[in-house]
């Protein structure tokens, strides 16, 4: 599972895709020195590309689309070059594809083949999955021949095969200014920068793709990843919707539009999408996987499990279907997919994706408490903090404080500081970091039948970004909630899990008078050991290292002091280890706190059927139990030397008595 991206950490660049994918497949574009009416085609997809825009390259050859090879006879090599290339031409006219490649070869050896002939080798390489030598054939044709934008469209597409999307970008540029209203070349530089994880230029390209060519409904799925990448859910969901209708039988759009739904807590609806992208697609694992995950939020998670093998017995080299996995098993009771895991590490040819591995086998050796955990959490750390580098930094606490401070003399200041009415629905926020256990006191609060689950959304944020004002601030917010299709005017109250709205708890308690502010801390060393042991799928950087750790944990806790004593008593303190130790004493108080009335059903969360989003999908199915109070202790060899570090900077990492 993963937690959702948050902006604590101020990103320099845009960073990690959204969770899941769907699969890619590889085209490519005419090649311009032959004139033809050619038609779409699809060619299979490389292996090592990662499948999620739903966005189809296009391969025209000549005018001709390649769809299958068949053998026919060659020419010799006695003839002149000239003829060579011609007899290759009327081959892939005949679609003699694999002869014309043999014609082609000779005249390239010949040593003085045309720009052509390089470029329609190339792309019959590419039809053939060998990107390598076809890149390398497209450069040559452009030393030949600079201006050939078909060639650069081509050359960006082997580039994007292998891995290379920045390079590919700058391919399907070169491209685009060659040729005016080149759509396909705007189409794969969105695909490229989306990889490139650069949502907003992908979104620009792929718009500026459809402003030359509207009916593109590749284009429009691969704008609707963007989209949603970039937080604007409803718009994303719209251009899934708008592809489809342009093409309904569309496995990928089908499968992106179920992960825009899953984001929108439409989870029903996500699942619908997926089970009709297999429909057309069984045996597509990314799809399966997703569906997995959208199961295990439901609960169902022995039908999740299910399809995570399934998604494996089609792709056992799928690293994130390993790690999704290992959720839903036990590794103490069950050897055999860490097994199966170490065998996709030990074959995995893309050393980029090893890091799923090394956290999903780390979390089968941690199921039974084996010492070698800490090893493989140290291996996946180090990968992703590596990939991660030079993309994030941790904000400035005086800035931090600096935002809350700015806004409240202002609003203090005005001659009639206006009146903030209160809100109906209550708003209670869930504040604190990742993994502190507030997924357990949403779950809790979530038995309440009248209560609306927002989730992990940025509302604020995106308030935030727009309003310099609390009173655009909350208009901005309270727009965003009552566009939701689930909420309603006369529920109870609304919760708000977006954990690092605890940076902004004065704006919140300003903005909204009358709101319930939770914030839900544990044992410091026990909070970090299980960020560090958990990949986060956007956002959360600090977490891939112990020392980033620490430091996090240091400024949080000195926004959270500043905070208290800006607006004392307004925010409530719960201590997760005491709820899990005796939660018939703390539950109560909770419940008081958000003005509920009192129900047995809030001691029994995991009797409820919430949909959850984060990584404790699994452990809040279970009852409330106390098992990972203390659990960094069992790896105090690597953890020792960072909880000494917090203990120098005044923060207690023994467990704390409940009084």
């Amino acid at each position: 599972m993963s937690c959702k991206r948050h902006r604590f950490c101020q990103i320099r660049q845009p960073e990690q895709q959204s969770r899941f994918a769907a699969s890619r497949v590889i085209s490519f574009a005419q090649e311009r020195d032959v004139h033809g009416h050619g038609t779409d085609c699809r060619c299979c997809s490389h292996p090592d590309v990662d499948a999620r825009f739903g966005g189809a390259f296009r391969v025209e050859l000549n005018g001709l689309s390649i769809r299958g090879m068949h053998s026919s006879s060659a020419g010799t090599p006695s003839q002149p070059t000239a003829a060579l290339e011609q007899l290759a031409l009327q081959q892939i006219r005949a679609r003699n594809f694999v002869a014309a490649a043999q014609l082609y070869r000779q005249a390239v050896d010949q040593g003085n083949a045309s720009a052509a002939a390089y470029s329609n080798l190339a792309a019959l390489e590419l039809q053939a999955n060998r990107i390598e030598t076809a890149a390398a054939l497209l450069e040559q044709a452009l030393q030949l021949a600079p201006n050939n934008a078909e060639a650069w469209l081509n050359l960006g597409t082997a580039q994007h095969a292998l891995g290379h999307s920045d390079r590919a970008a700058e391919s399907f540029r070169c491209a685009a200014a060659l040729k005016p209203g080149f759509a396909k070349a705007y189409a794969n530089l969105g695909h490229a920068l989306q990889a490139c994880n650069n949502p907003q230029g992908a979104l620009d390209a792929y718009n500026q793709a459809l402003a030359l060519q509207p009916l593109y409904p590749e284009v429009l799925s691969g704008q609707g990843v963007a989209l949603r990448e970039l937080g604007q859910i409803a718009d994303s969901i719209a251009a899934l919707q708008r592809a489809l209708e342009q093409r309904a039988e569309y496995p990928e759009a089908m499968n992106n539009l179920g992960l825009s739904l899953q984001e929108a807590g439409q989870i029903e609806r996500a699942v619908h999408w997926f089970e009709r992208a297999l429909a057309i697609s069984p045996s597509q694992s990314e799809i399966l996987s997703n569906l997995g995950i959208a199961l295990m939020e439901q609960g169902h998670l022995d039908q999740a499990q299910a399809r995570f093998r399934e998604a494996l017995r089609h792709n056992p080299l799928y690293p994130e279907a390993h790690r999704h996995l290992s959720y839903c098993v036990n590794g103490r009771e069950d050897p055999a997919p860490r097994q199966a895991a170490q065998t996709c590490l030990n074959d995995l040819k893309d050393q980029s994706k090893a890091y799923h591995l090394y956290f999903c086998i780390g979390k089968y050796h941690l199921d039974g408490q084996d010492p070698e955990a800490a090893d493989w959490f140290c291996k996946a750390n180090q990968s992703r903090s590596a990939q991660l580098e030079g993309t994030w930094t941790l904000p400035n606490l005086s800035d931090l404080i600096r935002t809350n401070t700015t806004l409240l003399e202002q609003w203090e200041a005005a001659p009639t500081p206006p009146q903030a009415q209160p809100t109906a629905p209550t708003l209670i926020f869930i504040v604190g970091l990742p993994r502190c256990g507030s997924t357990l006191v949403e779950t809790i609060l979530s038995q309440n039948r009248d209560l609306i689950d927002l989730g992990e959304v940025p509302y604020l944020n995106q308030a935030m970004a727009g309003g310099s004002t609390i009173e655009a601030i909350r208009s901005s917010y309270q727009a965003a909630v009552e566009a939701r299709a689930d909420y309603r005017s006369d529920a109870a109250a609304l919760s708000d899990k977006f954990l690092y709205n605890f940076a902004y708890c004065p704006v919140l308690a300003a903005a909204f008078p009358d709101c319930r502010i939770v914030h839900v801390h544990r044992n410091p060393m026990d909070n970090l050991w299980s960020t560090f042991t958990n990949h986060f799928a956007q956002g959360n950087e600090w977490t891939y290292s112990l020392d980033h750790s620490v430091a996090a944990y240091h400024l949080y806790r000195q926004v959270m002091a500043a905070h208290e004593q800006r607006i004392p008593g307004r925010i409530y303190h719960l201590n997760y280890d005491h709820l899990t130790q005796q939660p018939e004493k703390v539950i109560p108080s909770l419940i008081e706190h958000c003005g509920f009335e009192w129900d047995e059903a809030y001691l029994h969360p995991e009797r409820g059927r919430r949909q959850i989003h984060t990584a404790s999908a699994v452990q809040a199915r279970s009852p409330i139990n106390s098992r990972s109070v203390g659990g960094w202790q069992h790896y105090q060899g690597l953890l020792q030397p960072y909880a000494d570090q917090l203990e120098a900077l005044g923060y207690n990492t023994a467990i704390e008595p409940i009084a």
